[in-house]
């Protein structure tokens, strides 16, 4: 699951790492949401803005060798599917309630996510901060006996005794917030040996003392929703009715919601209104108020309501669409393209 685009590079391994490449320690600031996005994603992922409180977004990684952390602060909601790499396993946390193969996840929780398996995290409540950890399968599971019985583990939110997700979680924490304190602590060979031995067994302890099982019908559900999404993107207007979808697509219109709500935590039509909304933002970055203008595109995307239009794209991007439209203009180029077809303008990250 997910859309490979030419544009980037190989995914390395984990939920969130690939752009990242070798970069022992980094530590950005954005203000745009694509920006951030364009840093964090995959080639097997993509990522959509779902609301937004303030504009900023933080990234804080490292990488240890084959091993890797990050911490992210996302300033607004967001919906961020794809599949996990083939040779390690990811760990996902976030401090917000969200939906993570449509198990309700809260800060008591952490997502588990082997080789090669597919995921979806939605999260509506505006500010969020996530972390995610990579760790290869021959660093995690060492010997033949435990690798064996982790090859029975599906993807699933694990959640047992707090104390044990306190422990992970403020483990790495405390190791992103040391390592960028201290830069030269990913130069001592013993201090990052210590910290991945304390993490590995943080860890294999959320494996011992989680009995939460995994969502039997995530699989159905998120096919369902995707059958009806790529439906929907079919029409150029994107004009088609929730009963449309259901007619069309065979699956019956309460079972399409019910699929919907439990995957993205919202209704069908609001999650199609919000990619629309994106696919307006892409449109309206990639041209120039000589070739289109912002009624023609949101007319050509099923958009009646110029006012509706214009305060809902206000909401989400914290800007208006003629604003967009005016600032790609100055840029004199076409942006380029996310992992989900989004444009990415110029990065306005930096290095505090």
């Amino acid at each position: 699951m997910g859309i490979r685009h030419p544009a980037l590079k190989q995914p390395e391994p984990g939920i969130c790492f690939s752009t990242l490449g070798a970069i022992r320690m980094t530590v950005l600031v954005f203000n745009e949401f694509e920006a951030f996005a364009e840093m964090v994603l995959e080639a097997s992922m993509t990522m959509r803005l779902g609301s937004l409180a303030e504009p900023k977004w933080t990234l804080n990684a490292a990488t240890l060798g084959s091993l890797q952390v990050r911490q992210a602060y996302q300033g607004g909601g967001s919906v961020m599917e794809g599949a996990t790499g083939s040779d390690g396993w990811s760990f996902y946390h976030s401090s917000r309630l969200t939906l993570a193969n449509g198990q309700a996840m809260d800060e008591t929780g952490v997502f588990v996510a082997p080789p090669g398996s597919e995921f979806c995290f939605a999260c509506h409540e505006g500010k969020i901060d996530s972390l995610a950890v990579f760790i290869p399968t021959s660093v995690l599971f060492p010997s033949s006996e435990k690798l064996e019985l982790a090859s029975s583990v599906n993807a699933r939110l694990f959640e047992g005794p707090p104390h044990l997700t306190l422990r992970f979680t403020s483990l790495v924490r405390r190791f992103l917030s040391a390592a960028e304190s201290q830069p030269q602590l990913l130069d001592s060979p013993a201090a990052k040996a210590s910290f991945e031995d304390e993490l590995l067994e943080a860890a294999n302890d959320l494996f011992t003392g989680s009995q939460r099982s995994p969502s039997r019908h995530f699989v159905r559900w998120h096919s369902q929703s995707m059958t009806a999404v790529e439906l929907a993107m079919s029409y150029a207007d994107q004009s088609l009715s929730v009963l449309d979808l259901a007619r069309q697509s065979g699956i019956p219109e309460r079972t399409l919601r019910s699929a919907f709500q439990k995957c993205y935590g919202n209704s069908p039509a609001e999650y199609l209104r919000v990619h629309r909304l994106h696919q307006a933002r892409r449109l309206l970055r990639a041209s120039c108020p000589d070739e289109t203008t912002v009624t023609k595109v949101a007319f050509g995307l099923g958009f009646w309501d110029l006012g509706r239009f214009a305060g809902a794209y206000l909401q989400l991007f914290g800007e208006r669409p003629s604003e967009t439209l005016r600032l790609a203009s100055r840029t004199g180029q076409s942006p380029n393209r996310g992992a989900d077809g989004l444009a990415v303008g110029d990065r306005k990250g930096h290095r505090p």
